[in-house]
């Protein structure tokens, strides 16, 4: 997905053949429909309003001429030491409440100035004793852009606040009004972007942003603190994704910071790092280059299982073994019940390509044990966009939604998504979106994506997207992503409006009333109780190809076929096969949900042209959907399974 372009173990791995479970219960189901959204990066030129403190948001601190070189001499306190200037914002001029009197106040003494701004300094105030200033900036309506240079300062100012109009400026609080409006429907929030992690090299603790910096713009984001004291503040779920050279140590004090600071009652996902599959982003590059490191420091490393020797197939299996060890620290800190009952780790994937969460989950299950006893649940991201149109020129908006619109009704193909439920299932684990929405991104027909963005029509093909992922099985969603945007390049409409003001903005609509107007849908396929086609195996959609039919037709010995099936209810089936063999010495084996059925089930001899149906077995399922599994044990001539009955 575009847009959002060392390691040992812990002592007690090392003293273990597999590491601690990381979840003392079975991973729950998360209640469906639960929407959450992952929020846009922070900066000077956001049109989402987060802090009410601009330095929070503002550039590195740049020369009094240029502001924006960002060269400003700093010393070990973060402070620039002489006189400076600062951007706190661009591109503002239709942000809702930037207009109006900020109020600046800083330790020190400065002569104070407008830099290429529309703003007026008035009130200026400095007090010998206290030595403290205070001054008043005013901002006219439909300002683009505020800079200050701050001049005569001698050895240079500290503790610098600039507080947006309309609030307590001597006790002002850290987020906007509007923005804490507009996030309040979210109860899980995805803070990957103001965590920095796309190329993050923070390692140690000693990096992390430290919440008395000046501004939150560094390498490594916002402060862990104000990440924490958001997701209090809106009693949502937080999900964070760790730094993907993060040590042991940064685990741990992390892992205690949330354990004293977020309030009872609220859910930590961890993700390590952010799609680590994606040769887009650096972190892919490092964790390519960790697992290296892990294999040439100990020739017993479990990336080495099963005498693997494919590099990219061993750095696939880090991603996960990481995840579980940072899982284990935290598990560690926490205590086995509270962590049962609070963290939830999520090990993240690449949609189209489920084979990669296989090889994971496969590491896992062969590594430390039953995935279920180590994983919350696995996560991937189905967008819905314009396909082969995606970067065509002079589009009209019907032709954007109509080209966006088929592709949510071939998401399941399109994304694999029946694909990553069964995975998911088969290892009783939930499936979740760690993002997901419509994706405009590219170059071409820009007008035209934005007002397709902007149309009515926009909220009910969102509703539909939503409905089809929870239909098919889906759990949680984490919409990418909350805020405003501006929507006039190539960029995409990541956001789910314009302005924050904007309550009818289709795609915010969407989300706010989903969850009330959702009516699941009983699946079109493999639905219980009744005959399911043997063709409708994972993967095998009509009108079936040549190489479908083959595979059902020609299935050896050791070979397998998945099939989603979904009961309504919990309840019991009389489970059989109806098949045509060439003679008798055909026999299956039959899983569900990573358990076996049955060891050995014989087909009726029949000949070619006639069909014969097993004897049935009792077969259990819970309410929802189920993976099974079809596995040849022994073949004579053949066979082809014709249907599966559950009655």
């Amino acid at each position: 997905m575009l847009a959002k372009l060392g390691v040992f173990f812990l002592a007690l791995l090392l003293a273990c053949s597999a590491a601690p479970k990381t979840r003392a219960l079975r991973a729950p189901t998360v209640a469906s429909p639960a929407l959450g959204a992952n929020l846009a990066p922070v900066s000077d030129y956001s049109q989402t309003p987060v802090f009410v403190n601009l330095m929070e948001q503002a550039r590195r601190f740049g020369s009094a001429e240029t502001p924006w070189d960002e060269k400003a001499v700093l010393g070990v306190d973060g402070w620039p030491v002489g006189d400076f200037g600062v951007v706190l914002m661009v591109g503002q001029g239709h942000v809702p409440g930037t207009a109006g009197k900020y109020a600046v106040s800083f330790i020190g003494r400065a002569r104070v100035e407008v830099v290429a701004s529309p703003a007026v300094v008035r009130n200026a105030a400095y007090d010998a004793h206290k030595n403290h200033s205070t001054l008043d900036v005013e901002m006219p309506p439909g300002a683009e852009q505020l800079m200050l240079r701050f001049m005569g300062t001698g050895q240079g100012i500290k503790a610098l606040r600039v507080i947006r109009p309309g609030y307590d400026a001597q006790h002002p609080p850290h987020f906007t009004r509007l923005f804490l409006q507009h996030i309040a429907p979210f109860k899980t929030l995805r803070f990957m972007d103001w965590l920095r992690t796309n190329g993050s090299t923070v390692r140690t603790w000693a990096q992390r942003a430290d919440p008395g910096t000046t501004h939150f713009l560094s390498a490594a984001g916002v402060p862990w603190e104000r990440v924490l004291e958001l997701s209090n503040t809106n009693s949502s779920d937080l999900w964070i994704n760790l730094p993907v050279e993060a040590d042991d140590d940064y685990t741990r004090q992390l892992a205690m910071l949330c354990k004293s600071l977020l309030k009872p009652g609220l859910h930590v996902y961890l993700e390590y790092s952010n799609e680590v599959w994606n040769p887009g982003f650096g972190q892919f590059h490092k964790n390519l280059q960790l697992a290296r490191e892990e294999l040439a420091a100990n020739e017993s490393s479990k990336l080495r299982l099963g005498g693997e020797t494919d590099i990219n197939r061993m750095a696939f299996r880090r991603t996960a073994k990481r995840l579980l060890e940072m899982a284990a620290i935290f598990r560690d800190v926490y205590g086995p019940q509270a962590y049962a009952q609070r963290v939830r780790p999520v090990l993240a994937a690449q949609v189209v390509q489920p084979s990669i969460l296989q090889l994971q989950l496969r590491f896992i299950e062969a590594a430390y044990g039953p995935p279920a006893d180590y994983l919350f649940g696995v996560a991937v991201a189905p967008y819905f966009n314009l396909g082969a149109s995606q970067t065509e020129d002079q589009l009209s908006a019907d032709q954007v939604l109509t080209a966006m619109g088929a592709s949510v009704d071939r998401l399941e193909r399109q994304n694999s998504l029946e694909t990553n439920v069964a995975l998911a299932r088969w290892y009783g684990l939930p499936l979740l979106a760690y993002e997901g929405g419509s994706d405009t991104f590219g170059s071409g027909s820009l007008d035209a994506k934005r007002q397709a963005s902007h149309d009515p029509r926009m909220l009910t093909l969102c509703e539909r997207y939503l409905a089809k992922w929870f239909d098919t099985g889906g759990a949680l969603f984490m919409w990418f992503q909350a805020g405003a945007g501006d929507w006039r390049h190539r960029y995409g409409s990541w956001e789910l409006s314009e302005s924050l003001l904007d309550q009818n903005a289709p795609k915010l609509r969407c989300l706010q009333d989903f969850g009330a107007k959702y009516m699941a849908h009983d699946p079109q396929r493999n639905a219980l109780p009744g005959g399911v086609d043997a063709m409708n195996y994972v993967g095998s959609y009509a009108p079936y190809s040549k190489d479908s039919r083959l595979r059902l037709r020609y299935l050896h010995p050791g070979q397998s076929l998945d099939y989603l099936l979904w009961s309504p209810a919990a309840r019991d089936y009389q489970m059989s096969l109806r098949a045509e063999t060439g003679q008798s010495g055909n026999s299956v084996q039959l899983a569900v949900d990573g358990r076996s059925v049955a060891s050995t089930v014989a087909l009726v001899a029949s000949g070619w042209g006639a069909m014969k149906e097993t004897a049935s077995l009792t077969l259990r399922l819970t309410a929802g959907f189920h993976t099974l599994r079809i596995r040849t044990l022994t073949e004579t001539t053949g066979f082809r399974l014709d249907t599966i009955s559950l009655r």
